[in-house]
Order: structure tokens, then sequence, then C-alpha cells
């Protein structure tokens, strides 16, 4: 779950433990806003708790940036304390953090069950989500092959709010890249029409995405 995508090239081989990881992309802030939920940590004891879920230890250059950010967005507060003679920051969440994350859990959980969400999307803690474009395109073509402007009703239900076709397109090519979804050509009269659908590899990488991202969403993900 880097804060960047790592492309999948579907002719290599996948092993099940890193299948549809790159879907849960920009969830790191939430988690950990999870992991401080259960009490103070510092970036390296915070690198260590979120590795078992990366497969790698994230560096110094992802995390602590991503800690300024958090703590700028006063979802996070630091206190500096000097340890062995060096300094050291340990990270608390903030109440303003509390809201964000019950907001990002309920709203991830309403994604999960495909429904509308009920937090208004400008709420704190939403925009933690808004990465989750792959995934929610695949659970909606899980149920049924859609053409472009159908998906894109859908995900308007889904998010919450209107989603530009600039966004949505962008992620169709993606997922057809990693062989995730395959598109077919249609013609309705004289107009020709794109139709995506979830190939077999589209449909394990979801389900490994859906038992992660509902336990985040459950808080047990770190049990």
């Amino acid at each position: 779950m880097p804060e960047k995508s790592e492309s999948v090239n579907p002719s290599e081989s996948n092993t099940q433990e890193n299948i549809g990881h790159e879907l849960l992309t920009g969830l790191t802030q939430l988690l950990i806003l999870l992991i401080l939920k259960h009490g103070p940590q510092h970036g390296y004891e915070l690198a260590s708790r979120l590795e078992p879920i990366y497969g790698r230890r994230l560096s110094p250059g992802t995390i602590y940036p991503l800690l300024q950010r958090m703590e700028n967005k006063e979802y996070i507060q630091s206190t500096t304390m000097i340890v062995s003679g060096r300094k050291r920051k340990t990270y608390v969440n903030t109440r303003m953090g509390r809201i964000a994350m019950d907001n990002a859990q309920e709203t991830l959980q309403s994604i999960i069950d495909i429904k509308s969400p009920k937090i208004e999307a400008g709420a704190p803690g939403i925009e933690l989500l808004k990465s989750l474009a792959q995934f929610r395109i695949l659970l909606i073509l899980e149920q049924s092959p859609l053409h472009g402007y159908e998906l894109v009703e859908k995900l308007d239900d889904y998010f919450g709010q209107k989603i530009a076709l600039g966004t949505i397109y962008p992620s169709l090519h993606r997922l057809v890249e990693k062989g995730y979804i395959i598109s077919k050509s249609k013609w309705d009269g004289d107009r020709e029409r794109k139709v995506y659908e979830l190939t077999t590899h589209g449909k394990t990488a979801v389900r490994y995405a859906h038992v992660e991202i509902s336990q985040i969403a459950a808080d047990t993900i770190f049990d």
C-alpha cells in the first residue's frame, strides 16, 4: 500500500501475497490513525507495524513526509523527546484525527457493501479514500460488465459526488494494463462503445483486496 501504485505486468507470475495489494494504494494515513488509536508511536515503530501489510518497510523518505502532512491537517500531533542523546518524535491522534478515522472507516464499509456513503464528501477523513477508484471499479464490474458511461453513473453513487471522466478513464486504462479487466467493442447503431469486464486475474485481485480492506474498516487489520 505505498503512496504510489506500482504497475503489475499480467504476463509475470504473481504470488497470492501480492495480488491486489496495489488496490489499497493511499490507505497509509488511515492505517497510521488506526495504529495510533492504541497509543503513541514514533516513526520507526509505525514503519515496523506497517511492514507486514506492505511486505516491505516504508522508507523514511515516504513515512515522515506523510506524517508531516497528517500533522498539518491536525489529524495527529507530535512531541519531541531526547532518547540516548538523539531527538525522537512521538505521534498521537488528535480529536480531529479520531473523527477522520471514524468517518473514513464508515465510508470504507459503505464501499465494501456497495452502498452510497452516509458521510458527506467534504467531511474530515473522506479524502483518505480518494485513491480507491480502482478497487471500486472492480467491485462494480464484479456484478456485471458495463460500458464507461454506465460505470461512471454507478461510481457517482458510490463516491457520493460527481466523478470526472478524466479521473475514471485513466484508472480503467491502468486496470486493463494490469490484466484485471478487458474491454470489448460493442456497436450501438453506428456508435462504438467499449464494455469493460473482469478477468480471472481481476477477480483474484479484488478478492484479496476485499479481505484486507474489510479488516481495515473493522479495525482488525493489526490483530
